[in-house]
């Protein structure tokens, strides 16, 4: 068998259904394999970027572990923000690439890949033989589900691709899963003396609840407690319509619920890395008892010092501390009961007024109607910037799950590629994306036409301030001209419609109605574009 023949075969025999990626010398004979022979799909994108953004969309919506190919060389390198994208997110996937010819030294696209990818915190799995490229690729997926980060699996030069290997052994990936179940320990008894004296308690889940499935338990411990909840951002409506849901700990939780905040004297965090987004850089924990809960060690201590670590799963941690607190006749605080955490969870669940505004576009009113018209069930993907924020606010999910936020590295211009790896993770559920207008201009705008080749639905809500403003805020701020953050961009909806999709413009309120309209009667079968056009010095702040 050969090489490139093998590695495709692994992939099949791994699970692997769908792959992200642009073709290439390095990758092209295994691409064609995987997809004429095993029955494999090719995502075929725009921009090397987009392949390992749609591979970590996929991951995250999805739960599996991500694929993306690209070849050598500038490939790589145009891949490599997405990549540490992937690395902070903590999202396992496979890139998988390789070797540039070594037929010459000196070759136009040699690069030394190895140093360029572990440098931005990636994994990299070389094939150490021809006779190994199988075991190897299997262990590149290995280490990207242990070590929760893209792993870049680099083949032999692509000029060796077609010599035979050994005969090929068919692979079985192990399902790996933390054993971490709480024992009893100092750190355990110190975290139930800290909540049996605690007189307002709040309850913060993160991913972690939501990867473990610990979500009910968690609930179970907060009412117990008679303690509110709260999530980060990535468990974004893990307790949505729950009586004692605040919604988001964090620098864009509601006015309501930071003075519930304010008020707690301990919070118990699972599953959360305490990151300075959620603690708004430590001002929402200062002077509070703080006892975080995580299976993953290196999760504990990364950002701050706590009052108490228990290292285990959120769910068994959850049911120890339930236990000695029965035990011990720890009678529930009643924080949930008093008056300004109320009325923060009725202000979480209260439906937003009807908006009878006319004129110019109200962007939180705007939303409002554009989510009533997607409709409930949906995949969100949020980009970066100023726009993000809104969206947070505005659209809900089912569940976490269902919640891709592209913004762990900080670079606009990636949503549309998550989206796209969301959208093939989730077919029968739309997929919105809350974007602004610099994010789809940097890189959206390449993948548009491939959402429309791959017939996604996808509904694209770009915020338009007609810049970039989050800098129009800074020069705000200091009384400064903010004229050079502005850029002419073209009108978006005629571009949307010749690359072959739906677009759509609200320049004022009395255009919703008609754009709702179109949102709810779209086809289904291909994006549409809503260039929100709004006015950058009327956006509400969202931190």
């Amino acid at each position: 068998m050969k090489i490139n023949e093998a590695v495709a075969q692994t992939l099949q025999e791994l699970g692997v259904r769908t792959v992200f990626g642009l073709l290439g010398d390095a990758n092209l004979f295994v691409v064609d394999h995987f997809v004429r022979n095993c029955g494999g799909e090719l995502v075929e994108v725009a921009h090397e970027a987009s392949a390992v953004l749609a591979a970590l969309g996929h991951a995250s919506v999805s739960g599996r572990t991500g694929v993306a190919t690209v070849t050598c060389g500038p490939a790589l390198t145009n891949a490599l923000t997405a990549l540490i994208e992937g690395a902070k997110a903590r999202l396992p996937m496979v890139l998988i690439t390789g070797d540039a010819t070594s037929k010459w030294k000196y070759y136009l696209q040699t690069i030394p890949q190895r140093e360029i990818v572990t440098a931005a915190g990636v994994g990299f799995e070389q094939a150490n033989t021809l006779h190994s490229v199988c075991v190897d690729l299997a262990n590149a997926f290995r280490r990207a589900e242990a070590e929760r980060r893209p792993i870049v699996f680099n083949m032999p030069p692509y000029d060796l691709q077609w010599e035979d290997v050994v005969e090929h052994r068919p692979l079985r990936l192990p399902t790996l899963h933390r054993a971490s179940e709480a024992l009893d320990s100092p750190e355990l008894d110190a975290a139930i003396g800290m909540l049996a004296t605690a007189k307002r308690p709040i309850i913060l889940a993160g991913h972690g609840v939501t990867k473990s499935g610990a979500r009910d338990t968690v609930l179970q411990l907060a009412r117990r407690l008679e303690a509110p909840v709260m999530t980060t951002l990535r468990a974004k409506d893990l307790f949505h319509g729950d009586p004692l849901n605040l919604d988001l700990m964090g620098i864009s939780s509601r006015p309501e619920a930071m003075e519930a905040v304010l008020a707690s004297d301990c919070v118990l965090a699972f599953g959360a890395s305490l990151n300075f987004i959620t603690t708004g850089s430590g001002a929402l924990v200062q002077g509070k008892r703080v006892i975080l809960v995580n299976d993953d060690p290196q999760e504990i201590g990364k950002h701050m010092s706590v009052d108490a670590a228990v290292l285990g799963d959120c769910g068994s941690v959850a049911r120890r501390m339930l236990h000695w607190l029965d035990e011990a006749e720890v009678a529930p605080s009643g924080f949930a009961a008093e008056e300004r955490v109320r009325a923060a969870a009725a202000a979480v669940d209260a439906a937003p007024p009807p908006s009878q505004a006319r004129g110019a576009v109200q962007l939180e009113a705007a939303l409002h109607a554009i989510e009533s018209a997607i409709g409930k069930d949906r995949v969100l993907v949020t980009g970066v910037g100023r726009s993000p924020g809104h969206g947070w606010k505005v659209f809900h999910v089912e569940e976490p799950r269902l919640f891709v936020q592209g913004h762990s590295f900080g670079a606009i211009g990636m949503g549309l590629g998550h989206a796209i790896g969301a959208a093939r993770a989730e077919p029968d559920r739309p997929t919105v994306l809350v974007t602004g207008d610099g994010g789809f201009m940097l890189g959206d705008l390449v993948e548009f036409n491939t959402a429309v080749r791959h017939r996604l639905d996808i509904v694209i809500v770009v915020i338009n301030d007609g810049g970039y403003g989050a800098e129009h805020i800074q020069f705000r701020d200091r009384g400064m001209d903010p004229a050079i953050a502005h850029i002419g961009w073209p009108d978006f909806a005629p571009v949307a419609e010749a690359l072959g999709g739906k677009g759509l413009t609200v320049r004022r309120m009395e255009d919703l109605a008609q754009v709702c309209e179109a949102i709810e009667g779209r086809s289904r079968s291909g994006p549409v574009l809503v260039d929100l056009k709004v006015d950058p010095d009327q956006v509400p702040r969202t931190y």
